[in-house]
């Protein structure tokens, strides 16, 4: 478990090193770099590290929209496991919270059914990038 938890924060500070890293490549690194490699063959390269991105992630488990990022934050809605939603690229610091198997305090922000919130990190199951 602690051995999992370890492995889980360093794929974090990994994904979050990779996205600020990628704001100062050209374009052409982007697309290796940014892009998971399923994509990259059809992944579409904004032509300016300054363009906004958009992404998407689905969920293992179902997991709680919250208002805020944190456990204790108004429910907006529960976002089934497995549904794919509109996420941002980036994670947010928030509330600690322990959620399928994982304590953290990052979050994503996501919408779902027409509202923005927030929704744990830890049970991200696929993410990527959407242009």
């Amino acid at each position: 478990m602690v051995l999992k938890r370890l492995f889980t924060a360093i794929g974090v500070l990994a994904a979050a090193l990779a996205l600020s890293l990628s704001a100062t490549t050209t374009a052409s690194a982007a697309a290796t770099a940014d892009v998971p490699p399923s994509e990259v063959a059809s992944a579409s390269v904004p032509d300016t590290a300054s363009e906004q991105r958009t992404c998407r992630a689905r969920f293992s488990d179902g997991v709680n929209q919250r208002l805020r990022a944190d456990a204790g934050s108004t429910i907006l809605g529960i976002i089934p496991a497995g549904t794919w939603v509109q996420a941002s690229c980036t994670r947010v610091a928030g509330g600690t919270y322990t959620a399928c198997g994982l304590s953290s305090d990052y979050w994503m922000e996501v919408f779902w059914n027409g509202k923005w919130g927030y929704s744990v990190w830890s049970c991200v199951q696929d993410w990527e990038y959407t242009n």
